[in-house]
């Protein structure tokens, strides 16, 4: 008996192999999307976490400078990007103190943990800051893609740049002093 050899099944499976690597290739992309979020997830809470110990610094300071508080000498916008105010030294008035220690406790303590930082201290109940203060503390979140794309500005000059994102996150809290 005589066998006929198969010619019809050449290369078929080198097929199967591209095949398998398209799929596996497929995969290791997929797993490394999640290995991104995951990531970005990571650093988000972290930043969170960051917010949360700088309201929780200024609330000791404001505890400890109460008069001052109820003066209504807190009640202000702090950001990072606006000149620290005077150092204060023993001879400050309680507005300089205030100032200072909501600069303290939102751009030097922290100043890597929240990027562009902003802090609006107010009185939500009528003005009577001894009833309790809102707080309310943004920043942004950086999201660089690594990957370099034609902006339509830059299209007519055949120049590529890195596209950035940001948005902001923010963190909202009420206070009895």
């Amino acid at each position: 008996m005589k066998r006929k050899p198969r010619r019809s099944q050449a290369g078929f499976n080198l097929l199967e192999v591209l095949i398998a690597t398209l799929v596996l290739s497929l995969g290791l992309l997929g797993l490394a999307g999640l290995q991104v979020g995951s990531l970005k997830a990571t650093q988000n809470a972290s930043l969170k976490q960051g917010a949360t110990l700088v309201l929780y610094d200024l609330l000791e300071r404001m505890r400890s400078n109460r008069q001052t508080v109820l003066a209504g000498d807190y009640v202000q916008t702090t950001h990072c990007a606006a000149s620290p105010p005077a150092a204060c030294s023993t001879t400050c008035s309680p507005a300089e103190q205030a100032s200072h220690d909501l600069y303290q406790a939102l751009c030097l303590n922290n100043s890597q943990r929240l990027p562009v930082g902003q802090l609006v201290i107010t009185c939500p109940t009528g003005g009577d800051c001894g009833l309790g203060l809102h707080f309310l503390l943004t920043w942004e979140e950086r999201l660089e893609q690594r990957g370099i794309q034609a902006s339509p500005a830059s299209s007519t000059t055949g120049q590529a740049t890195a596209e950035k994102e940001q948005d902001a996150i923010s963190l909202e809290m009420d206070a009895v002093i």
